[in-house]
């Protein structure tokens, strides 16, 4: 019974009490007392009572330390209403035994954690401090820098938020913690972790972001000091996000181990230089030079690429050119050809029709002499004949008349030979330019052709013949070759007539009167 110091007036435990954190705020750790007293002032603290009432809130976790417990404890997660026993205090049932069941007190130190799971944030500025550019040409620089930023932890993350802090670190490249550490560490040894960590003691919020500021600040140093080669430090800015995940890959374990707070997540959020210092000008100055030599080199580079593109373009502009003026040449020189060649053609058939019309003059005229030799030729007959010798001594009328008879007769031969070899001569003149006639009866009537003058076409035995003159056709009349049945069309003809329809030629079908014999005496003229 001494242990628990019941009998004496002086034992202040084993009362009935409400074990709860109250209206406490702004702690990371908070050990339980009497409301209205400081923590160890009073053994009312550590003395419970089975039976008393515990309220835990939400986020929120109470642990209970036994003394001589082997490091055991017993850890209630809110949010948690109930009473103090035995059979929710899996510790307690082991040091006070059966024997003791009821209101027994027993001796223990009651916590308050504050796990906010949700998690919390720090904000942290780590002040000016030197580094050096890593490139070899600037390092006579020293630049002084700045850093902002904010932390998130959580003084024992649930399951979920393990996971999901799991996920990010690995879709970042970051190792520093297994899945199944995350597993491991229920929220209960978390609690347990925490309150060791920070030796079972009341803990402000306040000395927590000091502890965590001074710990980001000295891994910000350590590592901006070390800047890669090939990264200029006054553009450090530009790679905030990358800054970021290697800080917290760097201080997640430090935080775990010596806080025993779970960082969820570290956010660079500016980097900042001393603007005013003399380095920094020099540096910028030396940089800016630097970089618009650079940009003016690489534009001359791009003059120089565009105007050799542009001579490239050029040349194959003037090749494209000379091949068309070529082509354009040859054009013309065909066109050339094919003009002299047409214009040859029509002075060689302006030449050709003027030399059918010669020959036709001459033909004519030919004629004429045929005509007049024959003529002669019967007049010197009819001379000869009217010298015949009759035998009556003197002139031979009959021989005269004979002769006559036979010369006119032989000139008139002769002039309807040479009229006929006109005619056939005027008509391979005129189908070089004859028009064509109307179709045949029955089919369908082409275009008038050009009128020729006293030129007629005729069909005999169903094919188109002529154009013939009307002395012609008076000779094929003769020879029987065409009669008063014979289609035949001329210009100004609508159609296809038969020649006893067309007045010029029906008259060479109407027989000549019959000359007298030589010699006869004409009848008597009828008496009226």
């Amino acid at each position: 019974m001494g242990l628990f110091g019941f009998g004496k007036k002086t034992n202040e435990g084993g009362i009935m009490d409400a074990i709860n954190i109250g209206d406490v705020k702004n702690y990371l750790i908070y050990k339980w007392r009497p409301k209205g007293q400081e923590a160890n002032s009073t053994n009312k603290e550590n003395a419970i009572r089975t039976g008393s009432s515990l309220l835990v809130n939400e986020g929120q976790a109470a642990i209970f330390i036994y003394p001589n417990s082997g490091g055991k404890s017993d850890v209630r997660l809110g949010y948690c209403n109930g009473t103090i026993d035995t059979g929710n205090m899996p510790v307690l049932a082991n040091i006070i035994g059966a024997a003791y069941a009821g209101g027994t007190p027993f001796q223990a130190q009651v916590y308050f954690i504050t796990l906010n799971e949700g998690g919390m944030q720090v904000h942290f500025t780590v002040p000016f401090f030197t580094v050096r550019p890593s490139q070899r040409e600037y390092s006579m620089f020293t630049i002084e820098m700045a850093v902002d930023g904010t932390l998130t932890f959580a003084a024992a993350p649930t399951d979920m938020q393990m996971e999901q802090l799991y996920m990010f670190q690995k879709q970042n490249g970051m190792t520093t913690l297994a899945f199944e550490d995350f597993r491991i560490e229920t929220t209960k040894e978390a609690a347990r972790k925490v309150f060791r960590q920070w030796g079972g003691k009341d803990t402000t919020m306040d000395e927590v972001e000091k502890r965590i500021e001074a710990m980001v600040t000295s891994s910000i140093k350590g590592t901006f000091s070390k800047i890669p080669e090939g990264v200029f430090v006054l553009q450090a800015n530009e790679m905030i996000e990358e800054w970021s995940r290697l800080i917290y890959q760097k201080i997640y374990k430090d935080l775990r181990d010596s806080l025993g707070i779970w960082p969820t997540r570290l956010d660079i959020t500016d980097i900042r230089f001393n603007e005013g210092s003399e380095d920094y000008q020099q540096l910028k100055d030396l940089t800016s030079r630097q970089a618009y030599n650079i940009s003016m080199q690489n534009q001359a580079n791009v003059l120089s690429q565009l105007a050799t593109d542009a001579a490239v373009r050029n040349g194959a502009v003037a090749r494209q050119a000379e091949i068309q003026m070529d082509h354009q040449e040859d054009m013309l020189a065909r066109m050339r050809e094919e003009a002299q060649y047409a214009q040859h053609a029509q002075t060689d058939s302006t030449m050709h029709r003027t030399d059918l019309a010669t020959e036709q003059a001459y033909l004519g005229a030919h004629t004429v002499n045929v005509q007049g030799e024959v003529m002669r030729t019967g007049m010197e007959n009819i001379g000869n004949m009217s010298s015949m010798d009759m035998g009556n001594g003197g002139m031979n009328p009959a021989g005269m008349m004979m002769g006559m008879g036979m010369a006119t007769g032989m000139a008139g031969q002769m002039g309807q030979m040479m009229g006929n070899m006109g005619n056939a001569f005027n008509n391979q003149v005129a189908q070089a330019g004859a028009p064509t006639p109307p179709p045949m009866p029955g089919q369908m009537p082409p275009a008038p052709p050009t009128p020729q003058a006293a030129a007629y076409f005729v069909l005999i035995n169903n094919q188109q013949a002529g154009p013939f003159d009307i002395n012609t056709l008076r000779q094929m009349a003769a020879a029987g070759q065409i009669n008063m049945q014979t289609q035949v069309w001329t210009q100004g003809m609508p159609q296809w007539a038969a020649i006893s329809a067309v007045p010029a030629l029906a008259v060479l079908f109407q027989a000549p009167p019959t000359p007298p014999m030589p010699g006869s005496v004409p009848p008597p003229p009828p008496v009226l």
